[in-house]
């Protein structure tokens, strides 16, 4: 019924599935794409507890990440740890994230090799400490050695001296800025060492005690005083011993690669300063399924930020990363794939079936067809997407249009050729004379077109049922790529075969066909190939030697395969972002 319309009324089939086309590929702008492992984890519940976990527990965060490559011995010098704080500074200043900075470290959102060494110095280089340890020391034996008259003037003193006892404090942007960094060569040397101010504080503390302890000279109201008085101080103290156990080479460290950590001042590779932002959409005014808005902006900040440090620097090799960019990147270079991919199937395929027809324009009708039902296919599961039906799509779809263009091509190479066989029965069986396919009528053709694709429609409806039902048995599998990939393919074939039964045939009712030879239309031999390969079917003990030869290596072969999936696998090291990831990770 389909076909006898299309060739009765071909302008208005045509219209309609143009239309119709239209409408279905509309729905590709609602497609969501997702090349992050969770597409490859089967669907049970050991997983949704995951996903509830992650969502209930884990926060959105994501970490804008500045790459500098260093050269072997450059972290030895002064303007090296100028640029890292420079770079951190630049990070934590930045008006974009500056209002989504998450302080995920300690108190604080960044994280670096200056702002550690900042804390280093200020917390447990004994160098950098002399400075307020001496005057503490001299503050507390003048209060010691100090008379009635000068007591309060003494103790106001040491409490004032006492707030110079540093704290540990986040690193902000303009300490960063202000920060003199000196020369590597003479305090990283202290740093390696472990040299740390607990024996110092230890003395302090208990000079500090000693002022209003019993062997004290000072009278019950002085002492009380002191012990009131003093109690910050003390408090201070303690709260500074105990951060001398914190590993603040470790921390630094591990802002570089693993393998360059035995030698790690004179390392050669990439030296990380992080800051972490939030990406969660409610955080950004939006609603909480439009991440990838937040994805695009940092994405686009990121990218900012870049050439504003390049600018400051003079290093065109700094670079950024962070989980947005990645997300963004791949996602791009995935459209790109399926471009390249389906463009060279499609040239390819072309020129094949144009091998096999003689023909420009029945070659464009296949293959302008395929590529409607291809974009019909992908407008379709975007719609399925915005009805709630999971067609997330992921990097495992690349071979989609690849496959869809293989099968439509054979669907239409089956029609066109049978109706082309049709063509030449009608003219053996009149008298009419007739030298190419352009000589037959109009009615001469509709039937032909008629006739050779409803017998073709046949075998092509049992292909394509058995074909679908294969494809759609993916729905039962607990990996939701699969079932999406399952689901995609089987509306592909549909579509497919609907155009191969109505469009393909209105087509060549509407168009005159080329001025080709009928004989040579639907010219088949049988080559010496085929012709050695039937004659095998009368030879079955051959043919069970041959099988038996190819069996062999499959089964040894077999045996060397390892089941087993690692999604860094799938990534592309030559782009950029994916290469930084891998690094990263």
């Amino acid at each position: 019924m389909l076909t006898s319309r299309s060739v009765d009324k071909p302008k208005s089939t045509l219209a309609i599935i143009f239309v119709v086309i239209l409408a279905l590929s509309s729905g590709a702008s609602q497609l969501v794409f997702d090349n992050s492992e969770d597409g490859f984890f089967p669907d049970n519940e050991t997983v949704d507890l995951l996903n509830e976990i992650e969502d209930e527990y884990q926060a959105s965060v994501d970490f804008i990440r500045v790459i500098d490559e260093m050269d072997e011995g450059e972290l030895l010098l002064t303007d090296t740890w100028q640029q890292l704080a420079l770079s951190e500074a630049m990070l934590l200043n930045d008006s974009n994230f500056k209002e989504y900075q998450y302080p995920i470290f300690g108190s604080q959102a960044n994280f670096g090799m200056a702002g550690s060494a900042i804390q280093w110095q200020s917390i447990q280089d004994p160098l950098t400490a002399q400075i307020w340890l001496s005057q503490v020391s001299l503050a507390t034996e003048t209060l010691r050695n100090s008379n009635d008259s000068s007591f309060n003037e003494s103790l106001d003193n040491l409490t004032e001296i006492a707030k110079i006892i540093p704290k540990l404090e986040p690193v902000t942007s303009e300490s960063l800025i202000d920060w003199q960094p000196g020369d590597p060569n003479e305090w990283l040397p202290r740093l390696d060492s472990g040299q740390n101010l607990t024996e110092s504080i230890n003395e302090t503390i208990w000079k500090t005690y000693s002022l209003f302890g019993f062997n004290s000279a000072k009278s019950d109201v002085q002492k009380d005083l002191m012990n009131e008085r003093l109690e910050s101080m003390i408090s201070d103290l303690y709260a500074l011993k105990g951060q001398q156990s914190i590993d603040y080479r470790g921390i630094m460290l591990s802002s570089i690669p693993v393998g360059e950590r035995e030698d790690p001042w004179n390392m050669s590779g990439p030296v990380i300063t992080t800051l972490a932002v939030s990406s969660d959409p409610e955080v950004y005014g939006l609603e909480a399924n439009q991440f990838a808005i937040v994805e695009e902006n940092i994405n686009d900040w990121s990218k900012l930020l870049l050439e504003d440090l390049q600018e400051a620097t003079g290093d065109s090799e700094i670079r950024t990363f962070s989980f947005s960019q990645f997300g963004v990147g791949s996602t791009e270079t995935l459209g790109k794939e399926i471009g390249i991919l389906t463009g060279s199937a499609f040239m390819l395929l072309a020129i094949i079936l144009w091998f096999n027809f003689r023909s420009v324009r029945e070659t464009a009708y296949v293959m302008t067809l395929t590529i409607f039902a291809i974009a019909a296919t992908y407008g379709l599961s975007g719609w399925l997407q915005t009805l709630g039906v999971n067609m997330t799509f992921n990097a495992a779809m690349n071979s989609i249009p690849v496959l869809l263009l293989a099968i439509g091509v054979d669907y239409g190479l089956h029609v066109v050729l049978r109706i082309r066989e049709e063509l030449k029965v009608a003219d053996s069986k009149d008298d009419v004379s007739r030298e190419t396919l352009r000589d037959f009528s109009l009615e001469a053709r509709k039937v032909a077109i008629r006739r050779g694709t409803i017998f073709t429609s046949i075998a092509l409806l049992i292909a394509i049922f058995t074909d679908m039902v294969g494809f759609l048995s993916f729905r039962f599998s607990s990996l939701s790529f699969l079932q999406v990939f399952g689901t995609v393919i089987a509306i592909g074939l549909f579509f497919i075969y609907i155009l191969s039964i109505s469009a393909l045939p209105a087509l060549m009712t509407i168009i005159p066909p080329k001025k080709i030879s009928i004989n040579k239309a639907s010219k088949i031999e049988v080559g010496p190939i085929a012709k050695g390969l039937g004659e095998l079917s009368t030879k079955p003990w051959k043919v069970g030697i041959i099988a038996i030869i190819l069996l062999m290596p499959m089964y040894f072969g077999f045996q060397q395969l390892e089941v087993g999936f690692e999604q860094r696998d799938q990534f592309d090291p030559s782009i950029e972002v994916v290469a930084d990831f891998i690094m990263l990770s």
